[in-house]
């Protein structure tokens, strides 16, 4: 099945789980989807609110900067991935809500779609292999 991964902050206890957002969470997928943009979100760094670029007072814009942040993986032998889904704060929906009204350009917002991943359904059947079903098909 591979390795998931999530990005944690061990300073703030908070992390971003691809998959609490609707997309895939193996390193390879979040290198190449818009998660990229989110992080650079949450680091970014500057003393000023305007300038062109953030023209509101964001809770989550610039957050993390200067935190130790990993991108961690669930089979890691150091079990943060397992310490983090415990004991962290997951922000991965309210950052993706800001990130989106601060982007504006619909085809570069993060759409968030809840579902549930064929490879975690059990049924008497087996596993559903090659369907995503929606939460609202349940």
């Amino acid at each position: 099945m591979g390795q998931y991964f999530l990005i944690a902050n061990i300073d703030k206890k908070e992390y971003i789980n691809p998959h609490s957002i609707g997309m895939p969470a193996k390193l390879w997928e979040i290198c190449a989807n818009k998660l990229g943009g989110l992080l650079i979100f949450l680091l970014r760094k500057s003393d000023q609110t305007g300038g062109g670029d953030i023209k509101e007072n964001y809770e989550y814009a610039g957050r993390w900067a200067g935190d130790r942040i990993v991108v961690i993986g669930d089979y890691d032998s150091s079990k943060l991935y397992d310490k983090a889904l415990k004991e962290y704060k997951d922000i991965s929906k309210e950052v993706v809500t800001e990130y989106n009204d601060f982007i504006e350009l619909e085809e570069l917002k993060i759409k968030l779609i809840e579902y549930i991943r064929p490879d975690m359904m059990i049924t008497p059947k087996g596993c559903y292999k090659d369907k995503i079903i929606k939460l609202s098909e349940k």
